[in-house]
């Protein structure tokens, strides 16, 4: 049905942060911080792994993981490196919450994104293939958006939840199916 490309969290340290002395203090093997090109300290605790995001406010973003597991290992692992250093506590709960679950579909074959963009109805749906390739929709009855690509590629995204990314998808199957045929 749907692959899991990406899944992204949030979280809050409750703590301001020197986050340009943070990122030389991490014994990690990436991190970078550019004020210039943004205000945010990256971290990678593990080569080409997930990236954290760290602001100065102390909230901070990890996106790139493919399983919640992940996710919930990442955060665990920074939380860690965190406690080391003295700046948080090891009580603190952060409220850490997945914001995003980014899935990839296919339904297998080619779609005339031109009449899909009639059929599925103005008000859901954009589509400039001049200005992007892909048909934007937005269900009323689901809160994600679907990327439909021309061979039948389709992206979700917008909810946490992967059943609804789910959901989402097999309406639209059903939908191209009734419209297209």
């Amino acid at each position: 049905m749907v692959s899991i490309a990406n899944i992204v969290g949030s979280g809050s340290l409750n703590v301001e942060l020197d986050v340009e002395q943070l990122g030389a203090d991490l014994d990690v093997p990436y991190t970078e911080y550019d004020p210039e090109n943004y205000h945010g300290l990256y971290v990678r605790l593990v080569e080409g792994g997930p990236l954290i995001t760290v602001y100065r406010s102390g909230k901070y973003i990890i996106s790139g993981c493919s399983t919640f597991e992940e996710l919930a290992d990442t955060n665990e692992k920074f939380l860690e490196h965190l406690i080391e250093f003295g700046i948080i506590d090891s009580d603190l709960d952060p409220g850490f919450t997945v914001q995003n679950v980014v899935c990839t579909a296919d339904l297998g074959h080619s779609v005339n994104l031109n009449a899909l963009a009639i059929g599925l109805g103005l008000e859901a749906v954009e589509y400039e293939p001049e200005q992007f390739p892909g048909l934007v929709y937005r269900p009323t009855e689901f809160p994600t958006v679907l990327l439909l690509f021309a061979n039948g590629k389709v992206v979700v995204t917008g909810d946490p939840e992967v059943q609804i990314a789910e959901e989402a998808f097999s309406n639209l199957e059903s939908q191209v199916d009734d419209l297209l045929e």
